[in-house]
């Protein structure tokens, strides 16, 4: 593991995962490949164990299960995990995403995960769904609109202060920062920097565009992988 970057969702998760492979850090385990491995289960126990003390805590060896082939690791539901991720790969370097304001990244989250979480079929018995109302549940209490802000602050100053005891290499990224600050941070340099614009992968109009093809072909669990980005 070379990378743990552990903003929350919609903080363009997606377009640094991108950049990082465009970069030779491959591959990178984002909320889309949750679905595709069938992890749900094996998240929800991490979960269970962290918030509602049943079964084992997410140790490294548990880590490895999910995480063990990939050289990155973004988005939920892993950035709920910082000072487990941190503890079982401490020579990992630390990227905290962030939007430029709080508010930025509420309206955001409300038009999409938001959306998707209070808009699904009732009950809905798919593994993705159970796994998304577990993280909104233990993340803001189910009410991102009231309790959002506060949740998007406090894990970003915890993610600076595990940071920080830990001794790990560091770096707050806002979308638009481009490749600079994060080639200098991982040693990119020279002809190696992309002259290319930095990966987009976080537009609205795609999202949506994503959620219907995600509801049409998959389901809930299609529309919540395309709204994590």
């Amino acid at each position: 593991m070379k990378v743990l970057i552990l903003g929350m969702p919609r903080t363009g998760t997606q377009s640094l995962a991108d950049a990082l492979e465009r970069l030779g850090i491959s591959p990178v385990y984002h909320m889309r490949e949750v679905g595709k491995n069938h992890h749900q289960a094996l998240w929800i126990e991490a979960l269970d164990a962290k918030f509602e003390g049943r079964g084992e805590p997410f140790s490294r060896e548990k880590s490895d299960q999910i995480l063990g082939s990939y050289e990155a690791v973004a988005d939920y539901p892993a950035a709920i995990f910082p000072a487990e991720l941190m503890a079982a790969y401490p020579e990992a370097s630390v990227i905290l995403s962030l939007r430029h304001s709080e508010d930025a990244w509420l309206a955001s989250m409300e038009s999409t995960l938001w959306h998707a979480h209070t808009h699904q079929p009732t009950p809905n018995p798919s593994p993705m769904a159970h796994l998304s109302d577990k993280c909104h549940k233990h993340c803001w209490g189910n009410d991102l609109p009231r309790n959002g802000r506060a949740a998007y602050r406090a894990h970003n100053e915890l993610v600076r202060e595990l940071a920080n005891a830990n001794g790990s290499r560091f770096l707050e990224y806002v979308p638009g920062d481009g490749w600079e600050p994060l080639c200098e941070f991982l040693g990119v340099e020279g002809d190696e920097v992309p002259r290319e614009p930095f990966p987009r992968s976080d537009d609205w109009a795609e999202y949506k565009r994503m959620v219907e093809v995600g509801r049409e072909k998959q389901g809930v669990d299609g529309a919540i992988d395309a709204a994590a980005s």
